[in-house]
């Protein structure tokens, strides 16, 4: 019998699984007249193959059925998964080998920019989000796997989304370079999403209406129109007058290509502006979405403009700044004060006046 011994790395240790005994492991192989058979003589309908192996189709797959920034995630989160489920067999893959990545890889260290500080929990929750979707997607293929990634709890991501206030944003935007100072604006007055601001055409905007229009997204509520701002309008009106490209920002490689990512230049601008603590690109469109909500946009019309299909998610993006929540409190406090004048008059017989609480 062939014994296959799986490794992998966890941290600096490596870790040996030996393979489970009695599933008959050894029937992957192909019989003496070269057929893909079972110990017992019986075809199996798909063989389990080897973790390396798949991702190479999932990925082939993903490439047509992903927007590029979405594929490049998941080939990003398969080179991770590689160095830790390497000669491993697809149905070898259990739930406590996902629970043991998912230990493994939040402990793990950062590199680059970020050096010294520890992968995040998003970071570690995307992987296990791609490692889930290559499961369904190896049992739409009709490999006999159970996907061990089901019932793995995530780690919680509450409290990453933050909204600026309009002191952080002079100071970032004093410091932005171009094209990072317009991006940030857009977003900040239209609550665009960065690929969708990234990913503008000539043919996307109407200057005389002086709207936006994205055709991009997977429901009709992502694709949708958007009113321009004064100062949205002066950017689009002298990008489209100078850029030879269809995107008004194309890439610095390929202007037939739209520009793939700010970050470097947003790191900077938020370093250079010492915002602390720092924030996301992202995190523009819930400043948006709060800075709506204090403006006394409806909920349904916030809901439209983000581009959401249900208003739980729209509620999800209402940041209320402090100095917001601080109001709230003094207007509960002075309609105390005024229900206990009022109790205090009616009590004693003297008439009152009616008070509007501002």
């Amino acid at each position: 019998m062939v014994v296959r011994v799986c490794c992998r790395w966890a941290q600096d240790s490596r870790v040996v699984w030996p393979p489970e005994q009695g599933r008959g492991l050894a029937s992957r192989g192909k019989t003496k007249n070269g057929d893909s058979r079972s110990a017992t003589g019986i075809c199996e309908a798909q063989t389990p193959a080897e973790f390396d192996e798949f991702t190479k189709q999932f990925l082939e797959w993903s490439k047509g059925q992903h927007r590029p920034k979405t594929h490049e995630l998941h080939s990003g989160n398969c080179g991770t998964l590689r160095k830790f489920f390497r000669g491993v067999w697809l149905d070898e893959i259990t739930q406590g080998m996902v629970e043991d990545f998912k230990t493994a890889r939040i402990r793990e260290y950062r590199w680059g920019e970020q050096k010294g500080s520890t992968v995040s929990v998003v970071t570690v929750n995307r992987a296990l989000s791609t490692l889930c979707l290559l499961f369904n997607y190896a049992e739409r293929c009709g490999y006999q796997v159970s996907n061990p990634v089901k019932h793995v709890e995530f780690f919680s991501e509450q409290g990453r989304e933050r909204i600026i206030s309009l002191e952080e944003e002079g100071g970032y935007m004093a410091s932005a370079s171009q094209p990072l100072k317009d991006i940030a604006r857009i977003m900040l007055d239209t609550g665009m999403r960065p690929e969708e601001v990234f990913r503008i055409e000539r043919a996307n905007i109407d200057l005389a209406q002086r709207t936006i229009v994205n055709p991009f997204g997977k429901t009709r509520a992502v694709r949708r129109k958007l009113t321009m701002t004064e100062e949205v309008w002066a950017i689009l009106k002298k990008r489209a007058g100078s850029s030879a490209s269809k995107y008004l920002f194309p890439s610095p490689d390929n202007s037939e290509r739209p520009i793939g990512s700010v970050r470097k230049a947003h790191d900077g601008a938020v370093r250079r502006a010492k915002v602390k603590p720092a924030f996301r690109l992202y995190d523009l469109r819930h400043t948006y979405a709060s800075r709506a909500v204090m403006a006394g946009v409806d909920l349904p019309t916030r809901g439209a403009l983000l581009g959401h299909t249900t208003i739980q998610m729209t509620m999800r993006y209402v940041h209320p700044a402090e100095e917001h929540k601080r109001e709230a409190a003094k207007k509960v406090e002075n309609f105390k004060a005024l229900s206990a004048i009022k109790l205090a008059e009616g009590s004693q017989g003297v008439p009152t006046v009616s008070t509007t609480v501002q």
